[in-house]
């Protein structure tokens, strides 16, 4: 079974490419799987614990404090470190909803990069 938490956050950074500071919203999604033991994949309650920590520390944050390159890309990653810990992690999306762009890092991507 899986199961999946939804939430928004909003960020300044900087890139190469857009060197000045400017800033973007956010939606991302984590993905849990496996069995719904005692009724649950994860606890829901233990989920929205750990995803708002998540949430809290992006939220109105400049990225470049943390992230060294904040892509999309990377955020996804750095959700997927943050979170890895928790649970079954299958999957990380990150989407500015503003330009329609979006990214997925999922367990094949992790595994590819020696974060499982």
């Amino acid at each position: 079974m899986k199961v999946f938490k939804q939430f928004t956050f909003d960020v300044a950074h900087q890139l190469p490419d857009w060197p000045g500071l400017h800033g973007h919203s956010y939606t991302a999604e984590v993905w849990f799987e496996g069995p719904a033991t005692d009724g649950y994949v994860v606890p829901e309650s233990l989920l929205s614990v750990q995803v708002e920590a998540v949430r809290k520390r992006l939220d109105h944050s400049y990225l470049n404090e943390y992230i060294e390159l904040p892509t999309s890309e990377n955020i996804a990653r750095w959700i997927w470190d943050q979170l890895r810990p928790e649970g079954p992690l299958i999957k990380v999306k990150v989407f500015r909803g503003s330009i329609g762009f979006g990214v997925e890092f999922d367990l094949e991507d992790a595994k590819a990069e020696g974060r499982v």
